[in-house]
Formats: structure tokens, sequence, C-alpha cells
């Protein structure tokens, strides 16, 4: 081991370390505070609590995507308690790692010296570090998403695509969002490999991703007698969010019960498919108006303010980070257009994420996975500032 090398492990393992306190002081304050009241969980938790028995099991387990209720399950299972500080407190580690895992994939991206700065941004990033304390699939699919990068890149100079696509499938298990990501994908990856070699190397990587995919689905068909590839809530979300006027997004969740139990939808599935309809019946009617709503969405989905329940102060300081943020990341990634072959994978990412959320629900909880990138963008457009200035 070289000094360099010796310098570099040291020096990761204080990002770590500083990383990983911030998260635990925030999830002390989080606790404290009572902020669980404020922002909600989803069904992860419940569903998990069902499975080992300490709760009620739920009707259908297959509303949400699985992996994260099956991490939860795994810690509480072992641990023998429902107590769900043990899975906070992995959660906080997992989510200084994502800190480690950015700096790597800073190096296979072949962003001299950007590492670094990339991963003490990420250690202080207010995105990362707020929903380390919650139970929500932001931590566990941050970890995963950069595992699938650094795993991608590995494969495309030399690696096991198959290895990458598994890799792939157990994020999109954790967000059903990532999981058509490989329409993007592939397209961006034919550059960067060898003419030859391209159509076995996608093969494998699209068989990889479709493997653990299909064992959910063939699980959710065997239990429920339906189609479930990942989550029963696509025609929900679809609708759910197919607005511009935040008022009407408010009261949508509470109409749309009504609606269908007055249409006779009432399991999720049924529910899926009635809204799923409704939204194309709107858009066949409506096509000027829907393309208006996608349009406003994708620009709402890179707003740098967030919404309630977020007081006046806490949105306005938000905002300033955000519009220092990308205006850094824009500077980075202008530094960067000579590397574009390279860039090329995460360059879809953002531009699918942004396609997909202006279709279904708009938040910018959605915009976390695109946020280590924009740390890492961010860093580099503060190093190249740095040295102009």
């Amino acid at each position: 081991m070289d000094f360099a090398e010796t310098k570099d492990r040291l020096g990761g393992a204080k990002v770590f370390a500083a990383a990983l306190a911030v998260r635990l002081a925030f999830l002390g304050f989080f606790l404290h505070q009572q902020l669980d009241r404020v922002f909600l969980r989803d069904v992860y938790y419940s569903a998990a609590m069902g499975w080992l028995g300490y709760g009620p099991k739920l009707e259908m387990d297959a509303t949400h995507p699985p992996l994260y209720s099956i991490a939860i399950a795994a810690v509480s299972g072992f641990l023998r308690t429902p107590n769900p500080l043990p899975v906070l407190l992995l959660q906080a580690f997992l989510s200084a790692w994502t800190c480690l895992l950015l700096w790597r994939l800073a190096e296979r991206l072949r962003i001299p010296g950007a590492g670094r700065w990339a991963a003490l941004w990420a250690a202080v990033d207010p995105a990362l570090v707020f929903y380390a304390p919650q139970l929500q699939t932001e931590t566990l699919f941050a970890v995963l998403e950069l595992g699938f990068f650094l795993s991608l890149y590995e494969a495309v100079d030399g690696g096991s695509p198959f290895v990458a696509g598994l890799l792939g499938s157990l994020a999109s298990l954790c967000r059903s969002v990532f999981a058509a990501y490989p329409v993007f994908l592939i397209p961006a990856l034919l550059p960067l490999l060898d003419k030859k070699k391209a159509p076995r190397w996608a093969a494998l990587l699209a068989l990889g991703w479709a493997l653990p995919i299909m064992g959910w689905t063939a699980r959710n068909y065997v239990r429920y007698r339906a189609v479930i590839p990942i989550s029963a809530q696509m025609g929900w979300t679809l609708w759910e969010g197919f607005s511009l006027d935040r008022e009407e997004v408010r009261r949508r969740p509470t109409e749309m019960d009504e609606e269908a139990r007055r249409a006779g939808a009432n399991t999720a599935v049924e529910r899926s498919n009635y809204f799923k309809a409704k939204t194309l019946r709107f858009i066949r009617e409506n096509p000027l108006e829907a393309a208006r709503i996608v349009v406003g969405k994708a620009f709402l989905y890179w707003r740098p303010w967030p919404y309630d329940p977020y007081t006046p102060i806490q949105r306005l300081g938000l905002g300033a980070y955000y519009i220092f943020l990308f205006a850094l990341a824009g500077v980075g990634a202008w530094s960067l257009r000579g590397m574009g072959r390279r860039w090329l994978p995460v360059g879809a990412l953002f531009l699918y994420l942004t396609a997909s959320h202006a279709v279904f629900f708009t938040s910018l909880r959605y915009r976390l996975p695109l946020e280590p990138f924009l740390c890492l963008l961010g860093a580099r457009g503060l190093r190249k500032l740095r040295r102009t200035l």
C-alpha cells in the first residue's frame, strides 16, 4: 500500500466519521422533536411488522416495492424487536456510506480531484441527511443506486454486466420508478461498448435486471392472482399528481378513494387499473392540456423550493441552497463537456427521471436519486471556480 492510497483511506475514514456524526445528531433531533408525526411513513414498516407477526398483515403487501420492507423485516427479525430505532441507526450508517460510494464513483467517472469534495458535500447535503432518520426508501435506494453505477462502469471497463443488472433490479425493487431506466440507459451505453460485444453485453445486463423482478412478479401472481411486476400503484400515482393545481393535488387522494368505491374498484390492482384508464382517457380527450401539465410538472420537478409542511423560513433556506447547488452543478457539467461519452448513462438518468416525474407524481423527494450526482457536479464546479478565481 503506497502513501497516496493510505492517505485516501484516512481521508475516507474522516469523511465517513463526519457524515455519520451529522446523521446521528439529526436522528436525535428528529426523534426529540417528534418529526415522525409531521413527515409520515409509508406502508413499508407496517408490511414488515405484519410479516414478522408484530402487527396485522396488510390486505396486500405489493402496493409498494418490497425491498425496503424486506430490509426492515431482516433487521427487526434478527434483533427480535418491533422498535424502529435499529433500522434508523443502520440508515444513518448507510447514508454516511453513500459519501464514500460517491467518492469511488467520481474516480470511475474519471473526474480528477472531485471525489473528496463530492463526498464532503454529500456528508452535509440537506436532502441526504434529512431522509436518513425516516422510514422511507430514500436512504437504501441511494446506496443501491450508487452501487449499481459503480458496477455499471466496472462492467463497461471489462466487468460483469449481469451483476450490474442484478443491482439495477434490486434498486428497482426498492424504488419502482427505476425499473424502466434501461430504456434510456441502453442507448446511452452503446457509445461506450465494443460494437461486436454490445448485443451480448446488453442482453446480460437485461437478464440480470429481469430475474429478481420476475421472481417478485411470480410471487405476487401466486398470492394475488394478478400480474404485479413491482407494485400496484402505477395508475394511482399517474392520476394523483396529474395536475398543476397544488390544492387539487392535495384533495385528490380523498376524492380518488371515494371515486374508486363508487366505481367498485376495491382492490389496489383495480384502483390502479381504474385510474390508469382515467388518465389515458383524459390525455386522449385533452391532448393540449395534458401536454401543458407534463411540461409544467417537468419544471416543478426542478423547482428549488419545497412545499409544506416546511415553514416559510425553511423553504427560503432550501430554495437558496438549491439555487446555489444548481449553479455550481451547471458549472461542473459545463467543465466536463469534453468527457461526454463517459457521462452519458448519468445524463440518461437525469433525462429519464425528469420525464418520468413529468407524468407521474412530482415531489422534491423524488429528485433524491439525482442528489449525489448534483453534489458531485457541484463539487467539480466549486473546484473549477476556485482555480479560475
